[in-house]
């Protein structure tokens, strides 16, 4: 069932504003403005940290997630290609690769600080080891559950391994894994960027900003920073999703 190009506009609109009405329908149960703020009040004080300079802390945090996205995207995707294709290899990392994309994301610091590093290096290694793992196993299990009938023809028309993985199994795991892994490490980048600001606190980042606005008592200015942080998660995926489009022109 296709959607008209107005109902694709309404939509949105309308589930904002009912998620606008409940959230005021709470913010009056509760009738503490200082505890819990209704949407009025937390988009002023939103436009109130933009004012202050929290744009700088947005975009120094987005750099930082974008910086280690590409960088998981650039190791894990080669990684789980190659791990998939040949399946016991696979067999024998898929313990490893469960074990690591298993820990604990923000400890992965240590690691940096225990070999020397410090600063921006820890910090964008650490987010970009903490999404690495995971677009490795996703991809590595794409290509390991792909059917063999396909890569069989190939093989019958004694195509080679390497023109295989590269001319049809890639573009195979672009649409059925690589893009929607991409998606959702592009939002486990920023939340996890906003853990290591918190732990390695920098000159600017939404994780140190957000230690000092939990040490006032008005909860208004904390929810405005989740509402800009929450806009600038949604603008990230939408421009990964709309680049994907373009990107997988065929589907």
């Amino acid at each position: 069932m296709k959607i008209s190009s107005s109902s694709r506009v309404c939509l949105p609109v309308v589930g904002i504003m009912v998620l606008m009405l409940v959230w005021q329908a709470a913010a009056v149960l509760v009738s503490d403005p200082l505890s819990f703020p209704g949407p009025l009040e937390t988009i002023q004080a939103a436009c109130q940290l933009l004012a202050g300079g929290y744009w700088r802390d947005l975009l120094a945090t987005s750099a930082r997630a974008l910086s280690a996205w590409i960088l998981a995207l650039a190791l894990g995707v080669p990684t789980g290609l190659l791990l998939g294709f040949w399946s016991h290899l696979y067999d024998s990392c898929r313990a490893v690769l469960a074990f690591l994309r298993s820990l604990p994301s923000y400890l992965l610091i240590t690691v940096f600080v225990v070999m020397g590093h410090s600063g921006e290096t820890a910090r964008v290694g650490t987010v970009m080891l903490a999404s690495a793992w995971i677009i490795a196993d996703e991809c590595a299990e794409s290509l390991y559950t792909l059917s063999p009938s396909r890569i069989d023809v190939l093989r019958a028309f004694r195509a080679s391994s390497w023109f295989i993985l590269t001319r049809a199994l890639i573009f195979e795991a672009l649409g059925r894994t690589i893009i929607p892994v991409a998606r959702t490490t592009i939002g486990i980048c920023f939340v996890v960027s906003t853990v290591v600001e918190a732990l390695a606190v920098p000159t600017y980042g939404v994780g140190a900003r957000l230690l000092s606005l939990f040490a006032v008592a008005n909860m208004a200015p904390v929810f405005g920073f989740l509402l800009l942080t929450g806009l600038m998660g949604v603008s990230l995926n939408s421009i990964v999703h709309r680049s994907a489009r373009l990107l997988i022109f065929w589907s």
